[in-house]
C-alpha cells in the first residue's frame, strides 16, 4: 500500500523540503529550483527497512530534522534549512530485535518547560532529544516486553499537556508517558498502558488533555491523556476498507478518511455525532491537510482541494 514518496514534504514559507526512499533529501524554492540536495544513504549508510519509507522530515525553530531508525545503524540528523549544512547527528541504537528495530513513524517537535524538544517513537522505545543538539534527554522502554521480532512501528506519537501518547505493538497498545526526567524513566514516567486499543497505521490526534485514537478499522476512541480513561467511543458505518489516514481535528470536529476515499466528519462533545459523510471514490491512504479554510486530499490518482 506504500511507495517511495510516502514522507510528507513540508515548508517554512521560504523553501520546500522533501525526502524519499532513495535517501534523497532536498530543499527547493517556490519556483521548483533545487536549493540544496543530499543523499543520506551516501552520507550515512544504506537503507535497511524491509518496506518503503514512512517517516517525514520535521522542522524545529532552527533545523530540518530527519529520523532514520532501522535494522543496523540508526540516527537523527539535523540540517541548516538554508544551506543543507549538517548541524548535528546523533546515534539512536537501542537493541530492538530484527524488524522491531525499524520505524516508519514521524518525530514530534514540542516545547517543554521553555525548551524545544523532539519526541521519537520506534525500536521498542520512546526517546526525547534536545532540539538544538540532538542529545538524548530521556527514554522509555518496555513497549515490547516479550521482544516480539516484528513489532515495527508505523503510527507516530502525539503530545498534549506534556503527555506523550505512544501507539505501539502493531496496534495492540497505547501508552501515556509524562514528559521530563533524565535517563531511563520507564519506571517513573509511564502513566498508563491500554491493551487492544491502538492503531498500526493512523497517528492519534491530541489536544487539550485528550487523545483521539482511530483504530485501523475506524473505531474512534477519546482518552483522557492523564489517566488513560476511555471518555467515549464511536464506530463508523460498516465498510470493508481499513483506515491508513490519521484523524484530523478542525472546527470542533474530527475527520476520519477511509481507504476507499470516504471521509466521516464527527462533531466532538460529550457524545460524538456524525454530521457528514463525504465520498471521493478513490483509494486514499494519505492524511488530509487543512489550511486557510481548505481541505487538501491526495488520493491514488488526484489531488483534491475542497473549500466553502
Amino acid at each position: 500500500r506504500s511507495s517511495g514518496c510516502n514522507p510528507s514534504p513540508l515548508t517554512d514559507g521560504t523553501r520546500i523540503y522533501a525526502y524519499y526512499k532513495s535517501g534523497d533529501l532536498a530543499a527547493l524554492d517556490f519556483e521548483g529550483n533545487v536549493v540544496w540536495h543530499h543523499n543520506l544513504q551516501d552520507m550515512y549508510g544504506e537503507d535497511t527497512l524491509w518496506w518503503d519509507l514512512g517517516t517525514s522530515p520535521v522542522l524545529t525553530s532552527r533545523y530540518l530534522v530527519v529520523a532514520c531508525i532501522q535494522t543496523g545503524p540508526s540516527y537523527l540528523a539535523a540540517f541548516e534549512p538554508a544551506t543543507g549544512e549538517v548541524a548535528w547527528k546523533v546515534d539512536r541504537n537501542l537493541g530492538a530485535p530484527v524488524e522491531a528495530a525499524q520505524t516508519y513513524s514521524t518525530p514530534v517537535v514540542v516545547e517543554y518547560n521553555g525548551h524545544e524538544q523532539i519526541v521519537v517513537l520506534g525500536a521498542d522505545h520512546v526517546t526525547c532529544h534536545d532540539a538544538a543538539t540532538g542529545k538524548e534527554l530521556w527514554q522509555v522502554g518496555g513497549l515490547n516486553p516479550d521482544q516480539e521480532q516484528y513489532f515495527r512501528s508505523i503510527s507516530s506519537p502525539a503530545v498534549t499537556n506534556d503527555v506523550v501518547i505512544a501507539p505501539y505493538a502493531r496496534g495492540n497498545t497505547v501508552t501515556g508517558i509524562r514528559m521530563g526526567g533524565a535517563g531511563d524513566v520507564t519506571d517513573s514516567h509511564v502513566l498508563w498502558t491500554k491493551q487492544g486499543l491502538g492503531a498500526d497505521v493512523p497517528t492519534p490526534a491530541a489536544v487539550d488533555g485528550k487523545a483521539y485514537v482511530c483504530t485501523d478499522k475506524g473505531r474512534l476512541v477519546c482518552l483522557d491523556a492523564e489517566t488513560g480513561e476511555n471518555l467515549w467511543e464511536w464506530d463508523p458505518p460498516k465498510g470493508h476498507d481499513a483506515y491508513s489516514s490519521s484523524p484530523i481535528l478542525a472546527g470542533g470536529c474530527v475527520y476520519l478518511t477511509r481507504e476507499d476515499g470516504t471521509t466521516f466528519v464527527v462533531r466532538l462533545g460529550d457524545k460524538p455525532e456524525l454530521v457528514a459523510e463525504n465520498r471521493l471514490g478513490e483509494y486514499t491512504v494519505a492524511t488530509p491537510v487543512f489550511v486557510d479554510g481548505m481541505v487538501l486530499v491526495r488520493t491514488e490518482a488526484h489531488l483534491f482541494c475542497i473549500r466553502d
